[in-house]
Formats: structure tokens, sequence, C-alpha cells
């Protein structure tokens, strides 16, 4: 199981949890941008283009606010603040770090003020006093489109407050009540703003938990339904659908090994059910040990019998394996009385095919005809099915 992963009980205490919404464990952040980290860079590229659109639309009221640094706004609008604003929406979709896709999302808001403010400590224009309410508007209108998370509202609405300040003292004709009013009116909008795109995002970020919630159900009663509940070893189902994928794909060469715990009603009898259920589960971990985890299956296809499929294995290889396994139960020494060896054994039956050339019920057939000669001849052994006696033509 991947170590990061995230369990079901966790995801359920983090629903009943009040900050459980805003407040994810490192795993489930990183799976919560891994799924919309790629969605919300392409919402950002929208948004940025959406408002480098309306901010050049404002260079009329450039002229009607601060006609005599027209051309200067003209040439920061169309050859810095827009050049900008491009950039941004190209290099948004490449960024990964959810960090610097904000902080550069947020960049288009900074530098729409700092036209702003740069205007605003040099024209002579009497609306001049007006003309800075562009700066909270800038703020009001590009955090309300980007939704942007909370931390990077309250920085984005701390560094606008700090350039608007600086405005002001620069151009030094700001009357201290006016100036506090400014700052009082700006914090009320960035307040509200704030406060808006937290709940937002508080929501999205409930509702991504729910939906992951009910997928970790999902999987949980999917492999509840495709398990052994003893053993922990796919079923019969989960053989089927293995199969399927197996079989639907390019040709390959499959083997199987069939094996059973030798004189195992002896075992049941003299040692109770309770123990005979606990050497299984010892037996199946011996199998599933030698066994690569993401290609091969270990099937426990009823009482003391199981079934392994190795992938892209030939009979040879296939028959160390079953060596291995073998070798590894008998060491176990586990006591069993009706055995001859007074110790838990195990026989093995072995065969391989390509995909193209046999199903997986003729291979299985071939493992257990393999598997019954072993038995015949003593157990505790494994036999390939290819070196069988074949009988002779007619």
């Amino acid at each position: 199981m991947d170590a990061n992963a995230i369990s079901l009980q966790e995801v359920e205490e983090l629903v009943a949890s009040r900050r459980g919404a805003f407040a994810f464990p490192p795993a489930l952040e990183a799976r919560f941008e891994r799924e919309t980290g790629p969605r919300r860079a392409r919402f950002l590229v929208k948004t940025t283009l959406r408002t480098a659109i309306i901010y050049n639309l404002f260079i009329l009221c450039e002229y009607l606010l601060a006609p005599d640094t027209f051309l200067l706004a003209t040439a920061l609008h169309l050859f810095v603040v827009t050049p900008w604003m491009l950039l941004v929406a190209h290099l948004l979709p490449s960024i990964t770090s959810p960090r610097w896709r904000e902080t550069l999302a947020a960049s288009i808001a900074v530098a729409m003020v700092a036209q702003v403010s740069a205007i605003y400590t040099i024209t002579t224009s009497e609306y001049a006093a007006r003309y800075i309410y562009f700066a909270p508007m800038i703020y009001l209108c590009v955090s309300a489109i980007q939704r942007m998370p909370l931390i990077w509202g309250i920085r984005l609405a701390g560094t606008i407050f700090v350039m608007i300040t600086a405005a002001n003292i620069l151009r030094g004709e700001t009357p201290a009540p006016v100036a506090i009013v400014n700052a009082m009116t700006f914090a009320a909008i960035a307040g509200v703003i704030i406060n808006s795109n937290y709940l937002a995002s508080r929501e999205q970020r409930r509702l991504y938990l729910l939906s992951v919630r009910d997928q970790l159900r999902a999987e949980m009663s999917d492999s509840d339904a495709n398990a052994d509940a003893l053993t922990g070893l796919g079923n019969r189902r989960f053989l089927e659908k293995r199969a399927r994928a197996l079989w639907d794909n390019a040709p390959m060469q499959v083997a199987a090994i069939i094996f059973d715990a030798d004189h195992f009603k002896s075992f049941n009898d003299t040692y109770g059910h309770s123990r005979g259920d606990t050497c299984l589960k010892r037996i199946a971990a011996c199998a599933t040990a030698e066994l690569r985890e993401t290609s091969d299956v270990a099937i426990r296809l009823g009482g003391e019998e199981f079934l392994l499929l190795l992938v892209d294995t030939d009979a040879e290889v296939a028959e160390i394996v079953a060596e291995r396994i073998r070798a590894t139960i008998a060491a176990l020494g586990i006591p069993h009385e009706g055995n001859p060896r007074g110790v838990c054994t195990a026989s093995f039956g072995v065969a391989s095919a390509s995909t193209r050339n046999a199903t997986l019920e003729e291979i299985v057939e071939r493992a257990d005809a393999a598997l019954y000669v072993a038995k015949s001849a003593g157990r505790n052994r494994t036999q390939r099915h290819d070196m069988l006696r074949q009988p002779a033509a007619a």
C-alpha cells in the first residue's frame, strides 16, 4: 500500500471535524492538488485573458481622469502590464506547485495596481483623488474572479494596501481623514472578498472530501467483493475480472500454479478448524511473498486449494517459483501428525501457455492435471505439465 495513501477512517474523521474541509493532511492535500490543480490552472488562464481585455478597456478612464499622463498610462497598459498578464497565462498550465501558481495569478493584480499607483503619484489632474480608487476596485475584481484561496487573498490585500499607502505618501496631498477613510474602505472591501472566497473554497473542499469518502467506500466494497474473507487473496470473481483483462490485452505468456495443502482434512480433524484457518493464512502468505505485486495474482479457489497466475512467465520460471513456495511452507514447521513428514506440506502443479493459444480454463486444467500427478507421486513436490508423459499418437 502507498505510504502516502489516506484511509477511509481518516476521511470519515475529517468529514466529522469542523476543520476537516479546510485543513487536509499532507497525503490528501497532495491528492486534492493532483486532481484539481490542472482544472484550477485552466480556470486561471481563462480569467486572466478576460481580465486583460477588461483592464485595457479602462484606457478610456485613464484619458478622462488623468489626461496629462494618458500616453504613459497607455504605454504601461499595452507594453508592460498586458504582456505580463499574457506571459502568466502562458506559464500557468505548466506550473505544478500550487504556491507558484497562486503567486503568479496574484501578481496580475499587483501589476495593475503598480500601474495605477505610478500614474497616481505623478499626475497633476484634479481628479487624481478619484483615480486612486482604481486600486481597491482591481483587488475587488481580480480576487473575486480568481476565487483566490484564503492565504493568497490576505497576502494580496496586504501587498496592495502597502502599495496604496506608499502612493499616498509619495503624492503627499491626501489629507489624513481621507487617507483613513480610504484605508477603512479598502479593509472592508478586502474583508468581504476574503470571507466570501474562504466560504466558497471551504465548500469546494468539503464536497471534494465527501467525494473521496464515497470513492473509498466504493473501493472498499469492491475490494471486499473480490477478496477471500479468510486469507485476503482474490476470489473466483476477482479471477474472472483479472483473466478478462489479461486475455483482452496483447498476447503474452501466462503461467498457472495450482497447489493445495497435503492431507488437510486430517489437519482439521486433528487440530480443529481454527488452527486450520491459521495454517491456510500462513500458507497464503508464503505464496504472496514470492509474487510480483503489480502483475501476478493469487487466488483461493476454495478449501485448501490455491491458484497463482504469473504474467510473462514460462513453465521453467514458474516451476522455480513453485519450488520456493513449497520449500517455504515445509520450512514453517507447522506440526501435522496426519502428514507422513510430520509437518504441513503442499503439492504443486505448473503449466504455462500463451494467451493466444490457450484460454485460462485450459491452462488451469493443465496445471490441475500436473497437480494430480504430484499428489499421486507422494505429495510435497512440484510437477510441470509439459514434463508429463504424453500419450503416443495413434
